[in-house]
């Protein structure tokens, strides 16, 4: 199958799960859901990820059968215990500047599976692994609308965090940032989720537990210490690139891949 046949199909199957699935939930399942946690949210939240994005994962495997599918999902776990050291160490400085800031902590256990451990997971595999890596790596877009058009989607998702249009446009603008950053994460890191999914994962329990506000795009003095994150997780790629790992993202790659073949696996590179 033509590979741009395979992008408009990988495009419309996450919208139409995105938007469809949702509504398909049954009402039912909230009231029994919720019963089953006390309330808390944790089981429902995951029974509605899985229900949400389950069907695009496995219609997408399907769509790409010809592929290794712990590679789609960017599963591999070539050195992902060292990326969960870098992302703790490149963190620091903004869980630091968090505990500053912060005047009271929430250190519920449901909140932080809910707010942070299910979105760092399902996120990175949904739009990185599989809707931005496939766009890359198989079906050969560049690196900017690949990242793009994933953030945007992804920005969708996140649109109830806003109140009118100028809001909604500033969520696109943050939401195209940082998708791109996570995507780039990703693409540096062996096409594998596990370095962006920590960051992903600490940067979201940091701003929960330390009762910071703003929504996803944060308030001012916040955002300067998230930035010390965004800052040192360049610093460290660019320091695994110069210490011998390929760069992924070259000019050659950014609006079209020209590319014949990219590199799957890890170079042997000391984290």
């Amino acid at each position: 199958m033509n590979k741009n046949i395979k992008a408009i199909l990988l495009l419309i199957v996450f919208v139409c799960c995105h938007l469809f699935m949702r509504s398909l939930f049954p009402s039912e399942w909230v009231s029994t859901l919720r019963e089953l946690d006390s309330g808390s949210g944790v089981v429902l939240s995951l029974a509605s990820w899985l229900f949400i994005f389950g069907p695009f994962v496995v219609l997408t495997l399907i769509l790409f059968r010809n592929e290794d599918w712990l590679t789609t999902l960017g599963l591999r776990s070539d050195n992902g215990k060292w990326y969960l050291k870098a992302a703790v160490i490149t963190c620091m400085p903004m869980c630091i500047g968090y505990a500053y800031l912060s005047t009271s902590l929430d250190l519920s256990l449901a909140n932080i599976l809910t707010g942070s451990v299910y979105p760092a997971f399902f996120e990175e595999i949904i739009f990185r692994g599989v809707l931005f890596g496939l766009l890359f790596r198989i079906c050969k877009w560049g690196f900017v609308p690949a990242a793009l058009v994933s953030s945007l989607i992804f920005g969708f998702g996140h649109l109830y965090q806003t109140n009118d249009v100028m809001s909604g446009l500033m969520m696109f603008g943050f939401m195209a940032v940082a998708g791109s950053w996570f995507a780039w994460l990703y693409c540096e890191c062996g096409y594998r989720i596990w370095y962006p999914m920590w960051m992903h994962f600490i940067m979201n329990a940091a701003y929960g537990i330390f009762g910071m506000s703003g929504g996803a795009m944060g308030e001012a003095d916040a955002n300067i210490f998230k930035a010390s994150a965004i800052i040192l997780s360049i610093v460290y790629v660019t320091w695994l690139i110069k210490n011998g790992k390929k760069r992924e993202v070259t000019k050659q790659r950014l609006f079209k891949n020209r590319d014949t073949e990219l590199t799957i696996q890890l170079n042997s590179v000391t984290v």
